[in-house]
């Protein structure tokens, strides 16, 4: 493989490439100056193989640093049809420096107008990966176009200035004709040789604590790392280690030996803690001591005593307070005991029990009983004894039933209270014996039945017989009828039961109901007293019509007591109005009528034939009284205006009036031509075919004669002759003709 190279000088000279090879030799022996050097392929590759081609030979594919780089490629390389291949690759979506394999950075960019544009995708499904050079291209020289990385172009390489040992503590950066370094964090120089140092005054050592240190690159140097710590009892206010930054400072100030604390203790709701702190509340080297209220005692702890250690932990868990245990209570034959958290088995100090006896017993002792500091109860235990009610006794016609089988009345024991025929209960139908041993409800008494005084029948009659005044015993009768129009819907007869109440409701008189009333069509119904669709004896209904029609039959309709309405439904006949008469020398249009007949709405319109103009509505619509809105237009007759004859001539007219397609025709008198159209028409807009013509004079060969004769030479004396009668002829008419075939003069 052939190959090509150049390098960057401040002469910028360009000789053959064995001449160039050897200065650059001598020049480097002289100078120990390390040259960044170009080189180019002479055959095309794509960019793989251009890379590699790169990497075999020189250092690798050319990586641009700035725009004095780029101009000076552009002036040095050739031009090269395909341009030339650079080390730029879209990797992972991001345009990346093979090299150095560092993302292209925006201030860095040189790309051509609207690129990168991934535009042109291959038929193989490959996109634009890779990044070429226009070399000396006639515009955007210089730029950058990402492009298939299959194509064949040029490789661009470059010889690294930068060696192993260029920058101490530093990473190599090529530049044109040279190279710099650029330092890690913690160094500087021209070669990243010096270390930043952090001074070892700021160190100070805290009080109960101490210091130790490590250096990497030398004492309190950059990543030196010095540790802290205290002394037992006590601890860092910071505790990881502080560290000499890049910037010369350390990563903290120096931290502090705090007494080291244990948690605070609370104080127990059942006892009291007392502490002794030699050094600080609740801290190193603290004892507490815990003691119970009366009725409490401490838990199954060791001890009562706790002390706080180096750790900042309690030596032990704090103890607790507990309530002393009673004995556990007995069942109560017949009875319940109820006792505060019955989910708790255990009978501790406060807890308090109740005790409750079973149906038909009472207690006997105390109801409630409670755990005390000497952990027994405050009571002896209750016993649950039998309780039974008196047999209830009651006055005349009462009627008590307590059941056959019970020997005695315990509670929930019922007894149950009726009346003899004829009286009705006053109190209670049932009482039952309590658990005290009283009946829940007084006893009863029997009063004579009484039935309610019957209500007034609305719209009818009510008969009663045997009731005095408003008060019905047992067995009086009350008869119903109902007034006219009405009809009776219930019992025509009631009478009073044994129980109170009469055999039958009050019935109802029910208005007699006639059928509804069935819609008018193109009318309006209006019904009063009618309730939606019901309409009862008296309900009246009127009818009236739509504006165009006109109410054939009743107006008005009654609903009678034979449940009939008083007249039949009426309809709504549509208003007629009259023929439209033709219209002379014009067209009539109707719109809805039927043959001759024109109803309420229906329109004619009115249009004349040529020649004629309407006089009056062009449109009329039948009204609602069956009259036309307008009345009958005529078609007259266009007309022009009036001609005349015109001076010196005649005219001849077709007929009498100047009407359209009426014609007059022009002829002028002897020694007079027409000037104009000899034949004018009346058009349709009113107004004549065209301009009104007129006759002028013609001058005949008798008058040239006399001229001649009467002045002799036309040339001569007779001169001012003709010029008088040209000034007479010119009053007479402004134009004179000349008949070619006579003798006769024209004067123009």
């Amino acid at each position: 493989m052939e190959f090509n190279f150049g390098f960057f000088s401040g002469c910028k000279s360009y000789v053959s490439w064995i001449r160039l090879f050897l200065l650059y030799s001598i020049l480097c022996m002289w100078t120990s100056v390390e040259c960044w050097s170009y080189f180019y392929s002479d055959t095309t590759m794509n960019w793989a193989e251009a890379r590699t081609w790169c990497r075999e030979h020189y250092t690798d594919m050319v990586a641009i640093q700035n725009q004095k780089e780029i101009e000076h490629l552009n002036s040095w390389l050739p031009m090269k049809q395909d341009y030339y291949w650079i080390g730029i690759r879209k990797i992972d979506d991001i345009w990346t420096w093979v090299g150095t394999n560092k993302a292209l950075t925006e201030e860095a960019t040189n790309w051509a107008k609207n690129e990168p544009n991934n535009g042109m995708i291959t038929t193989t499904g490959n996109s634009e990966d890779c990044v070429e050079m226009y070399i000396k291209r006639s515009r955007e020289t210089g730029k950058w176009n990402d492009e298939w990385c299959g194509k064949k172009k040029t490789a661009l390489c470059y010889a690294a200035a930068c060696k192993n040992d260029s920058c101490a503590y530093g990473e190599c950066v090529e530049t044109v004709n040279n190279h710099k370094c650029e330092c890690f964090p913690g160094f500087y120089g021209e070669r990243c040789e010096q270390v930043v140092k952090c001074s070892a005054d700021e160190l100070i050592i805290p009080d109960k604590g101490n210091l130790s240190c490590t250096h990497t690159y030398g004492e309190f140097t950059y990543d030196s790392s010095c540790q802290y710590s205290c002394e037992e009892g006590y601890q860092l206010s910071v505790p990881r280690p502080l560290r000499c930054t890049a910037t010369g400072n350390w990563s903290e100030p120096p931290p502090t030996c705090k007494l080291v604390q244990c948690q605070e203790l609370s104080q127990s709701p059942r006892g009291s803690i007392e502490c002794f702190d030699p050094l600080g509340s609740f801290s190193y080297q603290s004892t507490c001591i815990f003691t119970c209220d009366q009725g409490y005692e401490l838990n199954d702890s060791l001890s009562n005593t706790l002390q706080c250690e180096s750790s900042g932990n309690w030596n032990s868990s704090q103890p607790s307070c507990i309530p002393v245990q009673c004995s556990t209570l007995q069942d109560l034959e017949n009875g319940i005991v109820t006792c505060e958290n019955d989910t708790d088995m255990t009978f501790s100090y406060g807890k308090t029990c109740s005790f409750s006896c079973a149906h038909g017993y009472r207690l006997a002792g105390a109801s409630r009983v409670t755990c005390t500091s000497a952990a027994e109860w405050s009571e002896q235990m209750p016993q649950c004894e039998a309780i039974t009610c008196q047999n209830p006794e009651g006055e005349a016609h009462l009627i008590t039933d307590c059941g056959k089988r019970q020997t005695e009345l315990k509670p929930s024991s019922t007894c149950s209270f009726s009346c003899e025929p004829g009286f009705e209960l006053q109190g209670a139908h049932i009482t039952i014996c309590s658990e005290d041993g009283l009946w829940s409800e007084a006893i009863p008494t029997c009063k004579a039945v009484q039935c309610s005084a019957v209500q007034d029948l609305k719209n009818g009659i009510v008969n009663c017989e045997d009731g005095t005044g408003m008060k019905f015993s047992y067995g009086n009768t009350c008869s119903f009828s109902c007034e006219q129009g009405f009809e009776l819907q219930g019992a025509h007869i009631t009478i009073c039961s044994e129980d109170g109440q009469w055999s039958e409701a009050l019935p109802v008189c029910k208005a007699v109901q006639c059928s509804a009333v069935q819609d008018l069509k193109n009318g309006i119904v209006n019904c009063e007293d009618g309730t939606g669709m019901k309409f009862s004896y008296g309900n009246t209904c009127s009818f009236s019509c739509e504006q165009g029609f006109e109410l054939q039959g009743a107006h008005i309709t009654i609903c009678s007591e034979d449940g009939q309405w008083s007249e039949a439904l009426p309809v709504c006949k549509a208003v007629q109005c009259s023929a439209v008469q033709d219209l002379q020398n014009g067209v009539v249009k109707c719109e809805g009528g039927t043959g001759m007949k024109f109803s309420y709405g229906n329109t004619c319109s009115f249009s004349c034939e040529q020649g004629f103009e309407l006089q009056g509505a062009n449109t009329t619509i039948c009204s609602e009284d069956g009259q036309w809105s307008e009345a009958m237009p005529i078609c007259s007759a266009i007309r022009c205006p009036h001609l005349e004859a015109p001076e010196n001539g005649n005219m001849t007219c077709s007929k009498h009036e100047p009407v359209f397609s009426s014609q007059c025709s022009f002829t002028c008198d002897q020694d007079f031509a027409l000037d104009g159209h000899e034949l004018l028409t009346c058009v349709h807009n009113g107004s004549w075919s065209g301009k009104k013509p007129t006759c002028q004079a013609v001058l005949s060969r008798n008058v040239t004669t006399a001229i001649v004769a009467a002045g002799g030479s036309v040339l001569g004396s007779g001169l001012l002759m003709s010029l008088w009668i040209l000034k007479q002829l010119r009053k007479r008419t402004s134009k004179f003709e000349l008949n070619s075939n006579s003798s006769d003069i024209d004067l123009l």
